[in-house]
């Protein structure tokens, strides 16, 4: 970080004779705190004396040959460079001379970016190490030197791009869903809401090398659209990426690619919604930043599409894919019969998804289709169908050790619900309808985690403060959360309360494990972000009840003691897992 210092700019710190070899001194000057010292070998060297660990005087530790250690932690610092050799990021060195018998110092600030590529390269290694001490504070150093929040959230998306090891995680949409919460939090008080990217990303990369890319194919024009959907059908990693890098670099836009993505996520339903969820995050996150991002983090998240199980062709989904199978070819005609005035009533779709048959539930939707009934109104009613179904979460199965449904599970019910809603937005093309029965396949196959009908109550609403109802979720109390939610919902200044104080409750972290913290950000999100949207709607209410009722339950989060029986009953004992919805 060597910079051309004036003359003006030097300033005496102290005789040369006062520092003999191999000591150190602590000098201040003008708000700054300095580590002065002279090697045993007569080279002078000026340090932050503050070690960017936690703070404590690196003059006060050892000098040994170019070495400074800070005796608290045991780091270990170059004099000449200030780069770490033992620990984390490296400390900050002051341009130091020896001019007529005294040692001068140039204490001038430089523009901090010149320290960006230093602090970025070391916030890295912090994702690298899930070192989220390290990260935390380069970060801190990167905002207060004035980083774009957004354009970190975007870097920390594009580090999970490259390394994951089966392409994209929950990083991506933990990002955007971040990004949302930092127009109430300025400068550095940014890091609040960006630490959970940070730390879901350490957890789920750690230590993994950069994924390599295969060269790009050059584009060939509007056959690559359908080049790269055989080629992810026919589950080709390296061609798909290749043919999707070709169109990156040929400056195809990010529309055309994005339409794209889409086409292949409605071919197949994958992974529990995951894929078709991060796409619509990733579209969120990229409006916010320059398109350069997009080339990589679209190229993480077609590996993990190409990667992804196609759940459509289990036997547990297979009765509703036969179906889809049998009106493929009527889709691209119905998509285009649009009727404003068709008369559509959510709550039949709603009620048919949720407990009818599973022809009746898929009629309901094509019905609907046929009719003329546009796809984002459909997809309102299966958002209100995924609230209800939701809240009706039997709660006794995310402690049951014998069954693999939880909480998470029925959480993606409802994100995935408003990630169709979205793409409705998104994606004009016959192809989205394929997405509107993947949300039938998903809400109506989940009915065996409901609660029993006869143990359902009913919500009475209870006018509460928002805080009241905050402080009912921190003490587990869901009746009284619900009940105040319930009294809530219509009243929007409230509603903007609320959502701020689960806000921070997410950020504040009383749930531990970065996957944990990511399900209850993302579906807390959702649920705001639905309530808006269906405003009017008969279902508005549910997808806010069923999150607030989620928050304020008992979640178990470490699930090793549960993993060491199922280990042991299938692999001694030959009893798979026993799964109620698949």
């Amino acid at each position: 970080m060597a910079k051309k210092t004036t003359e003006a700019a030097w300033q005496i710190a102290l005789p040369l004779e006062k520092l003999a070899p191999g000591t150190m001194r602590t000098i201040k000057r003008d708000g700054c705190q300095l580590a002065l010292g002279c090697t045993s070998e007569g080279e002078v060297f000026a340090l932050d004396n503050r070690c960017p660990h936690e703070g404590y005087p690196l003059a006060q530790g050892t000098l040994k040959g170019r070495a400074v250690t800070c005796v608290w932690h045991n780091w270990k610092f170059d004099v000449g460079d200030g780069r770490c050799t033992l620990g984390g990021e490296g400390v900050r060195t002051y341009p130091v001379r020896v001019h007529a018998g005294q040692v001068e110092v140039d204490l001038t600030e430089p523009d901090p970016r010149e320290f960006f590529g230093a602090w970025k390269d070391s916030f890295d290694q912090g994702l690298y190490h899930h070192d989220n001490g390290r990260a935390l504070r380069d970060g801190v150093r990167l905002l207060q030197g004035g980083y774009d929040p957004y354009i970190l959230l975007a870097d920390i998306a594009v580090y999970d791009a490259l390394h994951a090891e089966y392409g994209t995680t929950h990083t991506l949409p933990v990002a955007a869903d971040c990004a949302r919460f930092l127009e109430r939090r300025p400068g550095v008080d940014a890091m609040y809401a960006i630490a959970p990217a940070i730390d879901i990303c350490g957890d789920s990369n750690r230590r993994l090398a950069v994924r390599e890319l295969p060269a790009p194919i050059p584009y060939a024009g509007e056959t690559t659209a359908d080049a790269l959907r055989a080629a992810v059908e026919a589950e080709e990693v390296e061609l798909s990426q290749a043919l999707l890098l070709g169109a990156f670099d040929a400056a195809v836009d990010r529309a055309t690619i994005e339409g794209w993505l889409y086409a292949v996520l409605s071919d197949h339903f994958l992974n529990f919604g995951h894929q078709l969820i991060y796409m619509t995050k990733a579209q969120e996150l990229l409006d916010r930043v320059p398109d350069r991002y997009a080339r990589d983090i679209y190229a993480g998240l077609l590996y993990r599409i190409v990667l992804g199980t196609r759940e459509d062709t289990l036997p547990y989904m297979s009765g509703y894919a036969r179906r889809l199978g049998e009106i493929e070819d009527e889709l691209p005609q119905a998509y285009r019969r649009r009727n404003d005035s068709a008369g559509f009533d959510p709550e039949t779709v709603r009620d048919a998804v949720l407990d009818a048959s599973t022809e009746e539930a898929f009629e309901s939707v094509w019905r609907a289709i046929r009719d003329g009934v546009d796809p984002t109104t459909i997809a309102k009613a299966l958002v209100g169908a995924a609230g209800r179904r939701f809240y009706r979460f039997d709660t006794r199965l995310d402690s049951d050790p014998l069954v693999a449904e939880n909480w998470v599970w029925i959480s993606h019910r409802l994100t995935f619900s408003s990630a169709v809603r979205n793409a409705t937005l998104r994606f004009d093309s016959p192809d989205v309808l394929r997405l509107l029965f993947q949300a039938v396949m998903f809400l109506h196959s989940a009915r065996a985690m409901d609660l029993e009908a006869g143990e359902r109550t009913a919500v009475v609403a209870r006018p509460s403060k928002p805080q009241e109802i905050l402080a009912a979720i921190a003490r587990r109390d869901c009746e009284s959360a619900v009940a105040g939610t319930a009294a809530l919902v219509d009243d929007e200044a409230g509603l903007s309360e609320l959502q701020r104080g689960v806000e921070e409750l997410c950020l504040a972290a009383p749930l531990v494990l970065p996957i944990v913290v990511a399900h209850a950000i993302k579906t807390s999100v959702a649920a705001f972000e639905e309530t808006a949207a269906l405003a009017g709607h008969p279902d508005r209410a549910w997808p806010l009840l069923a999150t607030v009722r989620f928050l304020a339950s008992p979640i178990v989060e470490r699930r090793v003691h549960e993993a060491v029986g199922t280990s042991i009953r299938w692999v001694a004992e030959g009893i798979m897992p026993r799964k109620l919805s698949q």
